[in-house]
């Protein structure tokens, strides 16, 4: 399966971040998967394409041109990209589900645009997010409200799933992989 991963490619951030980061890439690796993801070699994004690929993993960096400077040694491909736009759009056609580690506003940015696609083009794809200690609660509850007020459609809204830790996510994942 190949996998999209989004996270924070910020330093300086709580170390149980990397160890998610660490958990879900050697998780990937050990299972056979796929890492697409941004291809720098970033904190986070650092942590989940190395253990990735120290577990045997296959990892698809799509990299900004602007950056090629920075792209991680472990990516087995690196796809070259113009800008943030394209790096998005090649990370969505070359995945089956999508993974939100810990991050910030660019996570966000993506997420919402893998599942904008996802509904655009209905071809449902899923979208899981690790929600340690809550951390995208708050989505979760306006994406609920969204819906109740009819702003957001309940088959876009199935395809996000929120997970408490890395080791409910992989099992859900585990599960998907098995139709895919």
């Amino acid at each position: 399966m190949r996998i999209a991963v989004y996270c924070s490619a910020r330093p300086h951030i709580p170390s149980c971040y990397h160890d998610d980061a660490v958990a879900f890439g050697k998780w990937m690796g050990e299972n056979g998967h796929t890492l697409v993801y941004g291809g720098l070699r970033y904190s986070m994004m650092r942590d989940v394409a190395q253990a990735a690929a120290d577990a045997g993993g296959k990892v698809m960096g799509i990299v900004p041109e602007s950056r090629i400077a920075d792209q991680h040694p472990a990516n087995t491909v690196s796809l070259l990209v113009p800008d943030l736009h394209q790096r998005k759009q090649m990370m969505e056609e070359n995945a089956d589900v999508f993974v939100a580690l810990e991050g910030g506003i660019g996570t966000l940015d993506e997420v919402f645009s893998a599942l904008a696609s996802s509904t655009f083009f209905k071809q449902p794809k899923e979208i899981h997010l690790l929600d340690r200690d809550g951390l995208y609660a708050p989505l979760q509850q306006l994406i609920e409200n969204m819906e109740q007020k009819g702003l957001a459609t309940t088959p876009a809204t199935e395809m996000l799933r929120f997970h408490p830790d890395v080791e409910s996510m992989t099992a859900a994942l585990g599960q998907l992989s098995k139709n895919i």
